[in-house]
């Protein structure tokens, strides 16, 4: 019994194991997969076939994405989902039965059936002698001697990897969809200029981490934080570089991805549940991608998938849209002949980026309900939508593409999109107005009473001289697509007939504001302006159309009568000088550390470099101060009020000195007649470097300690002696960087000398800053030995230092 008992015991584990062994065959010949450990010279890896890293984290294969679109790729392993990180032919998919030759002299070749050659790494006769699949996902081809002669890192698809180089003017583009890894329309730059990462839809930037300050991106405060990752700027053989590398593991999971949405995410590996999760993205919502939804198309952030078309439309691309491509946007069959009667899909809590597209605009009237808003939509058949608030004022006639839809609760705003009636069907929601069943008779109606409208206003038009029916068609358009032109009556019910004022400067007051589309904006009302109205729409166009990101944006103007106001981007964090220097009674605000103090000033350099250098035309600024450099969110520097020397006009006075400048920032020039140049904007630079670095103002003349009064003067000093940590603002508590900051001061030093010839440029300002200039010794501004002869005297007559006084600030 027992002999037999232990028989079947052991027929029974036989054949347990016979069947697993049957099972695991079973799905081995179903899935026909071939692992493969090394590609030799001369070898072939076929379409079933793949080669595993030594670690068994990634794999090297061919994957489809339907008939004839073969792709040949690296990805992580099943274990970890099977994503692909690199793609070889992404632009090129290979017909089915496609292979991977190891061609003799060195050459990968991706090959059809026929041997017609799709892709190729361009290896021949390099000397190659093997391929290795790293465990760090790199896919590398040698050279004899044991180094790299080609590698996939060096040609990165979607994906920025651990210890991989990313190098200054390069990028990776997005897959079109989940469904076609071919590059799409986003792309993910590391610029050359500013070391900064920058993320675009084609020529449209959309999202920036910020300058660079040797240890975090300023535009992504949370690295401050990080405890995961670190980060390294690389310099060889002349071309800089960016790596970086999971802390306390090696297994090189994490990555940086640039997904098919527009969105920069970095993704980690979730060994506990089996999934990626997302470490961090940004836009933080994906309706901040630029044109993510295409023309016409609706974004909603908390729905799946993200885009969708409104009412009346439908996609221009059906597969792709269905794939995740969104990219064509929505069409309707909309008669630009005015054929047939038209209709408006009800878009509650919806609107559309004003100007969003080359050729869009929008214009808008005042006084009028409704219905006429409606009525002029209808009348003019290249209007594509409008939308009305309610207010009085409040009509806005939407005309050229519609990009950037976004709907959410947040969004106090309806819009009315105009489809073809006859494409709608029972179940739209159309305008509610009663009007889904008309009749031949409504229509006739209709028709009449529009000829009987038009007849009226030709009656009108033809009593209006012609000179201010051109003025009044002119008060409702853009300048070329680029400046908004508002009405008066906009601004002053935007900023609640200008009640809450941010500030006030020498060329006119600032006052905060909200449009309809609940844009928040700054309106500056400008003051002693003479111009005429076709001179000063000259220079608001040469203004507009500079952009850069530490230049404060320009989005609108007006020019009614004798009113000139400019409508800027709003800055939460308000200017500078707020964060620099306290006013007794204030509150305090935060500290601005060192590494955000360097970056400011950097930002600074940058911006102002732009305007000297890299605009179609030199603009010299004549009023760098602290009072003009305001800051985003993410306390970006943007360098504001440029141009508006030159528009204010030189009548103001009898030399160009007035109203051109503030008392301590003034080049020595500017007193003596001298013709100014960019080298003004480089001295007032220079004393606001010095602020930034100490916290304190350039003039001090009620300090109790009078050989410190006149702060540039003691700096000089200090700095000959070599004692650069005096000169810190004394509220970071002794924390900076004391390279960064003997760089700083040098160049402060070398920005406020005398004669304008021994003063960089802005541009060798930034090389200087930035690491790539050696910062040489300055001598000693002779401007200063007044002060240094006057300062046991503390009632210097300040009207020396400046031709006239600033307004307050």
């Amino acid at each position: 019994m027992e002999l037999a008992s232990r028989c079947c015991s052991f027929s029974q584990a036989a054949l347990s194991l016979l069947l697993i062994f049957l099972v695991i065959s079973h799905y081995f010949q179903d899935s026909n997969e071939q692992i493969v450990e090394t590609l030799a010279l001369g070898s072939i890896l076929q379409p079933n076939q793949t080669l595993i890293s030594k670690n068994q984290n990634f794999a090297l294969n061919f994957f489809s994405h339907g008939p004839d679109r073969n792709y040949l790729g690296v990805s992580f392993s099943r274990n970890f989902g099977g994503r692909q990180i690199w793609v070889a032919n992404r632009n090129h998919p290979a017909r089915d039965g496609a292979h991977l030759s190891f061609s003799l002299d060195g050459n990968l070749i991706i090959s059809n059936p026929d041997q017609t050659s799709v892709w190729m790494s361009g290896t021949s006769g390099r000397n190659v002698s093997s391929m290795l699949l790293q465990k760090s996902g790199n896919l590398i081809l040698t050279h004899n001697s044991g180094s790299p002669i080609w590698q996939s890192f060096d040609h990165p698809t979607d994906t920025w990897m651990p210890n991989m180089k990313f190098y200054l003017g390069s990028s990776i583009f997005a897959s079109k969809s989940p469904a076609d890894p071919a590059e799409g329309r986003f792309s993910f730059w590391m610029l050359q200029t500013t070391a900064e990462v920058s993320v675009w839809n084609a020529t449209t930037e959309y999202w920036t981490s910020g300058v660079w300050s040797g240890h975090i991106w300023s535009g992504i405060p949370e690295m401050k934080y990080n405890a995961l990752y670190d980060f390294f700027f690389w310099n060889d053989s002349g071309r800089p570089y960016f790596t970086w590398s999971e802390r306390n593991t090696t297994m090189a999971l994490a990555h940086f991805v640039l997904d098919s949405n527009g969105t920069v995410s970095v993704r980690s590996w979730d060994s506990v549940n089996g999934w990626w999760y997302v470490m961090w993205k940004a836009p933080d919502n994906p309706c901040k991608v630029e044109r993510l939804c295409g023309q016409n198309g609706i974004c909603k952030s908390d729905s799946t998938p993200f885009c969708s078309c409104p009412q009346g439309f439908k996609p221009f691309d059906p597969t792709g849209w269905s794939q995740g491509d969104w990219s064509m946007g929505c069409v309707t069959n909309l008669s630009s002949d005015c054929k047939y009667v038209k209709e408006f899909s009800f878009l509650n809590n919806t609107y559309y980026d004003q100007g969003s597209g080359v050729g869009s605009s929008a214009r808008f009237y005042s006084g009028h309900d409704q219905a006429w808003c409606e009525a002029s939509c209808i009348r003019d058949c290249a209007c594509l939508g409008f939308s009305f608030d309610g207010g009085p004022s409040n009509c806005s006639l939407q005309y050229g593409p519609l990009f950037n839809g976004k709907t959410s609760p947040d969004i106090r705003q309806n819009f009315f999109l105009r489809v073809n009636y006859m494409e709608q069907s029972p179940n739209n929601q159309l305008l509610p107005n009663g009007r889904k069943n008309k009749t031949k008779i409504y229509w006739i109606f209709g028709l009449v009473g529009c000829a009987s409208l038009l007849l009226v206003v030709a009656l009108l038009l033809w009593r209006i001289p012609p000179r201010k029916r051109f003025a009044d068609r002119q008060s409702s358009e853009y300048i070329s697509g680029i400046l908004q032109k508002f009405s008066y009556k906009e601004l002053q019910r935007a900023t609640g007939n200008f009640s809450e004022k941010l500030g006030t400067g020498g060329f006119g007051s600032v006052y905060k504001g909200c449009l309809g589309d609940h844009t928040i904006i700054a309106v500056k009302k400008l003051h002693k302006l003479t111009h005429g109205d076709k001179d000063f729409r000259t220079e608001i166009r040469t203004i507009g159309i500079i952009q850069h990101v530490n230049l404060a944006r320009l989005r609108g103007f007006c020019a009614e009568d004798l009113h000139r106001l400019l409508v800027y981007e709003y800055m939460p964090n308000g200017s500078l000088n707020t964060f620099l220097f306290t006013k007794p009674g204030e509150q305090p605000h935060t500290v601005l550390n060192w590494d955000r103090r360097f970056a400011i000033a950097l930002g600074t350099a940058r911006g102002i470099m732009y305007l000297h250098e890299e605009c179609s035309s030199c603009i010299i600024h004549c009023d760098i101060k602290p009072e003009n450099i305001l800051l985003d969110a993410n306390f970006c520097a943007k360098v504001s009020d440029f141009g508006l020397a030159k528009l204010m006009g030189r009548e103001l006075s009898r030399v160009i000195t007035t109203m051109r400048g503030t008392r301590g920032y003034l080049a020595p020039e500017w007193l003596s007649s001298l013709p100014i140049t960019a080298k003004a904007d480089v001295y007032s630079y220079g004393m606001t470097l010095l602020e930034i670095i100490s916290g304190r103002k350039n003039m001090e003349v009620n300090n109790s300690c009078l050989d410190k009064w006149f702060f540039p003067l003691w700096a000089c000093q200090q700095a000959r002696q070599g004692n650069f940590s005096s000169l810190v603002d004394i509220k970071l508590c002794g924390n900076f960087h004391a390279e960064q900051l003997k760089i700083a001061v040098l160049v402060a030093i070398w920005c406020i000398q005398d004669e304008e010839i021994n003063r960089p440029t802005m541009a060798r300002v930034v090389q200087m800053l930035e690491g790539t200039l050696r910062v040489t010794d300055p001598p000693f501004p002779k401007s200063l030995s007044f002060f240094e002869a006057e300062k046991n005297n503390s009632e210097i007559e300040l009207s020396k230092l400046s031709v006239e006084e600033e307004l307050p600030t």
